[in-house]
């Protein structure tokens, strides 16, 4: 009870305790015989801000003085991307994808989204005037640029000089969910 900081003394029932008083009684339960690997399914689920915070330090605390392995199945994917060293997306029972969060920030990063008039010509031009190569075209009129070298003022002039309409051009950065949604080619149920 000390380690997930509830109060004993006061003998409170199970009954008069909050959510996230139950969440670190369940915590508490599961780390009573010390075991090396928990497995903590939704440990934020119902939670208030402050509740999260604690429950979120306290499940690093586990892992990072006391050395626990610590498996965390949620769909709240912005808090996981808080908590964990590596993720693993799984969809309808398949492991779609497994990796560090470096690797998957980095896959994840910053690009340049752009909307013009002609996007083989602004991919010419991004490959011969800037040597770009690592961009993906979105549709008739998108491309997204994940070359961080490149700036927008530079690319914006290039298409405009080359005779391009340039309609959007921002720096766009995806998240956790965003990326979920990419891989498992769905928009959810909600």
């Amino acid at each position: 009870m000390e380690v997930v900081g509830l109060p004993y003394g006061d003998k409170k029932l199970f009954s008069q305790y909050s959510l996230g008083m139950k969440q670190r009684l369940a915590i508490a339960l599961a780390i009573m015989h010390d075991p090396e690997l928990l497995i903590l399914d939704e440990p934020i689920n119902g939670l208030d801000p402050i509740g999260i915070a604690e429950v979120r330090s306290f499940i690093r605390e586990l892992c990072d003085t006391r050395g626990k392995t610590i498996l965390i199945s949620s769909h709240i994917l912005s808090e996981i991307s808080l908590l964990v060293d590596d993720i693993g997306i799984i969809d309808h029972g398949v492991l779609l994808e497994e990796e560090s969060l470096a690797e998957l920030e980095e896959k994840n990063g910053k690009y340049i989204h752009f909307i013009v008039s002609d996007t083989a010509q602004a991919a010419r031009i991004m490959e011969r005037n800037f040597g770009a190569k690592n961009f993906t075209v979105e549709n008739n009129r998108g491309l997204r640029l994940y070359d961080s070298n490149l700036t927008v003022a530079a690319l914006n002039r290039a298409f405009i000089e080359n005779g391009l309409e340039v309609s959007e051009a921002r720096i766009c950065e995806d998240t956790l969910e965003d990326y979920f949604k990419h891989i498992t080619g769905g928009e959810g149920i909600a």
